[in-house]
């Protein structure tokens, strides 16, 4: 089951690696036939006096034979692989396109592993579990007056899956949860009450109390809405599924407008950052350490150098309020440009166009903060805030 209990918001690595190879192992990247065409057969290795005609001839029948018994023979998935097996064949997978002497690129449909074939958009669904404790008939009633769910399904309806994905809000027995198990996006009722407490009671940064929720709602189901898209398209990957789920939510945030992005991310941050400082000036427990997620503080400051990353002049102030480091600053450009890349490589294919004109005429926040009070940089707070990670380097 995948939790994101302990610390439910930042960002880690997606990212899939290509190798640029030489003109042979392009054919086969791995060196199985190229190995077997350059071998000779070792009967006739072994005659004494070869005739020099036919010597140099042998290379030739060998190179063809193992092609042949490659094709009639495929070679069958172990039981480690099968779970995640491509569709394509690898030999197909490593067809680079050559543009420009060394440039390299890579067709989009050769790295997609599920056939568009069949998948389906519209594949969420919703529901409001009746709340076992009767403190949260209240965010019950409240989530299904404002349609909050509904809102999810509709901005997720442009993902083409090849089944149908449930969102709902459950109770889960006094643990503040959030996973994605057996086609099901749960978020606990306990979570909501976790995010009010880490909520400044109070408007910081800009941003009112109300309108600081609105970051880690959207936050949480984003990230587990990143675990059904990286399981059911069975999404290649070079890290963590948790880090990559991370990247996907902050991701799909930093693509609203410039305005709600900014306060979604503020938003966001109030709770990594608030567990972070929890932490701060205490050793990491070997538990948290072996975690399936980064430590608080590391996805705190990685989404808000993907933020930085993206849109440097609208998240221009982040050193000055310590929401980033300038060393870390320095690779931001670099840390969303291969993020960006890889979505759009290995997701975006799998996404209606036309669902998403949509999507994005839609008006999904209403927020009570002024955009400018949101930018402003306060007068008197030179330094990080209290509340940042960076305020106590």
């Amino acid at each position: 089951m995948t939790s994101i209990f302990r610390n439910p918001w930042a960002i880690a690595v997606l990212a899939v690696g290509f190798a640029a190879f030489g003109p042979a192992a392009a054919q086969d990247p791995y060196g199985v036939q190229s190995t077997q065409q350059l071998s000779p057969e070792p009967k006739k290795a072994a005659q004494p006096k070869p005739k020099p005609q036919k010597a140099a001839q042998q290379p030739k029948k060998p190179a063809q034979e193992p092609q042949k018994a490659a094709q009639d023979k495929p070679k069958q998935p172990t039981a480690s692989t099968e779970s995640r097996q491509s569709n394509v064949p690898s030999s197909k997978l490593a067809q680079p396109e050559e543009q420009g002497g060394d440039e390299f690129k890579l067709n989009t449909k050769d790295v997609l592993r599920v056939p568009k074939g069949g998948l389906k958009p519209n594949q969420f669904t919703v529901e409001y579990v009746q709340p076992k404790e009767p403190k949260h008939f209240v965010i019950h009633d409240m989530m299904k007056e404002k349609k909050l769910l509904e809102k999810f399904q509709a901005f997720l309806a442009p993902i083409h899956l090849p089944n149908q994905v449930k969102l709902q809000i459950a109770g889960c027995d006094g643990r503040a949860n959030a996973n994605f198990w057996q086609n099901t996006i749960t978020v606990c009722y306990e979570y909501f009450e976790f995010i009010w407490a880490h909520t400044p009671k109070m408007a910081k940064a800009g941003l009112s109390p109300r309108d600081a929720m609105i970051g880690p709602t959207v936050d949480v189901f984003l990230h587990e809405a990143g675990h059904a898209i990286l399981q059911l398209l069975d999404i290649p990957l070079l890290a963590r599924e948790e880090d990559a789920a991370d990247y996907i939510a902050t991701f799909l945030m930093l693509e609203f407008c410039p305005e709600d992005a900014r306060r979604l991310i503020l938003g966001a941050s109030f709770i990594s950052g608030s567990e972070a400082m929890a932490e701060q000036g205490k050793a990491p427990e070997l538990a948290a350490l072996a975690d399936v997620h980064s430590l608080p503080a590391v996805r705190y400051f990685n989404r808000w150098c993907m933020a930085y990353g993206k849109d440097p002049v609208l998240f221009a102030d982040a050193m000055e309020l310590g929401m980033l480091t300038r060393q870390r600053a320095k690779h931001c450009s670099y840390e969303y440009s291969y993020i960006s890349d890889a979505f759009k490589r290995l997701i975006h294919p799998y996404v209606d166009a036309e669902m998403v004109k949509q999507v994005k005429a839609k008006k999904w926040f209403q927020f009570e903060t002024p955009f400018a009070e949101v930018v402003a940089r306060p007068a008197d707070s030179p330094q990080a805030p209290e509340n940042t990670p960076s305020a106590k380097r």
